[in-house]
């Protein structure tokens, strides 16, 4: 195992509205290079989204290794808008 996955291994983070973009731009990188054949380089999304290269690659490691799901249900989907419904009011 290399040192940057030992690395993204069992560490934990929290969301919070200061660090809710890394977790975004580390979404798209992940889902794009899932759903398209024509991917940037994370050296792209990183400056685009503002984070350190290492910062990016990290999360996107975090992602596949603990298991995020990279397809949703509808029914799924519908819960979570709800949701941000109930919290934005």
């Amino acid at each position: 195992m290399t040192k940057l996955s030992g690395d993204a291994v069992g560490r934990s983070f929290v969301i919070d509205s200061f660090n809710i973009h890394h977790l975004v731009i580390a979404g798209v990188t992940v889902a794009n290079k899932s759903f398209s054949d024509v991917f940037y380089t994370n050296s792209r999304y990183a400056k685009v989204g503002g984070l350190p290269l290492g910062e990016l690659n990290q999360l996107e490691l975090q992602f596949l290794l603990n298991d995020f799901r990279l397809v949703i249900s509808p029914a799924e989907m519908q819960r979570y808008a709800e949701q941000l419904v109930l919290f934005s009011s």
